[in-house]
């Protein structure tokens, strides 16, 4: 339930092309998890337990092998939710892009352009920012994670040490007799991921792609009845209300 705020104008944008059927995109991902994700890293998991109470001496050392394989598998996972989310958001951004500024040859800037200049893109064409929405640190941290995965222990992997120190795994201390506390540096060689985290990934998405639906129905300037009363159930039983307060001036 939405609380009540200043200022309950719905935020609006001017809708696009691009805005249509773009639900579709939280099921690639949800798919994606469901179909693919979940059942690799289960399967890996019951390899992993199998090894580990066989009889076999040498399969305590094939244990090992496939347990480095499930955290790469994990990475490899989070890579493709980035990848997907990337070329998505890309997409929908250069497809705006193409009705508000053509003028500008604007949708051939965002073909190579940043993550940073993406985004800003975005906000200067929506008129709000992609902070603004509530999967924002969550998507955030999965874009660090591509960087930081693909260039390594740079600007990124610093900033998820900083942030997200679930991403490594905790070991204890040795005793004295060993010299004590060491700390382990938080390096991306040795991440390991939390299943939880491609859980939280694919659903940060999904909500991005639900919250930008629900913003293009606002938008929609004729409305059919039903339409109106769905909004209205809508406004009640939201998480996040995006409302004209946080609305920046578009380039359009």
């Amino acid at each position: 339930m939405i609380e009540d705020n200043a200022d309950e104008t719905p935020f609006r944008w001017r809708n696009c092309h691009a805005d249509i059927g773009t639900w579709r995109h939280a099921q690639t991902l949800e798919l994606l998890l469901t179909d693919v994700i979940r059942p690799g890293l289960e399967n890996l998991g019951a390899k992993i337990v199998a090894l580990g109470e066989s009889d076999d001496p040498g399969d305590i050392f094939f244990q090992s092998d496939v347990e480095e394989m499930l955290n790469e598998t994990k990475l490899t996972y989070a890579l493709a939710i980035q990848s997907i989310w990337e070329r998505q958001f890309r997409a929908y951004v250069k497809g705006v892009a193409r009705d508000l500024r053509p003028d500008l040859d604007l949708e051939r800037k965002l073909e190579k352009a940043d993550w940073n200049s993406l985004t800003g893109q975005f906000r200067r064409l929506r008129g709000i920012r992609l902070e603004a929405f509530p999967s924002f640190p969550a998507l955030d941290t999965l874009q660090h994670l591509g960087n930081a995965c693909r260039h390594g222990d740079g600007d990124s992997a610093r900033i998820l040490a900083a942030r997200c120190p679930d991403l490594w795994k905790t070991y204890p201390p040795l005793p004295d007799a060993f010299g004590g506390p060491v700390d382990v540096p938080r390096t991306v060689a040795l991440i390991d991921l939390p299943v939880a985290r491609l859980h939280e990934f694919v659903e940060a998405i999904a909500r991005f792609w639900r919250d930008a639906s629900y913003i293009y129905n606002e938008s929609i300037e004729r409305k059919h009845e039903s339409l109106v009363k769905q909004l209205e159930r809508e406004r009640h039983e939201r998480e996040w209300l995006p409302t004209i307060a946080m609305a920046e001036k578009p380039e359009a």
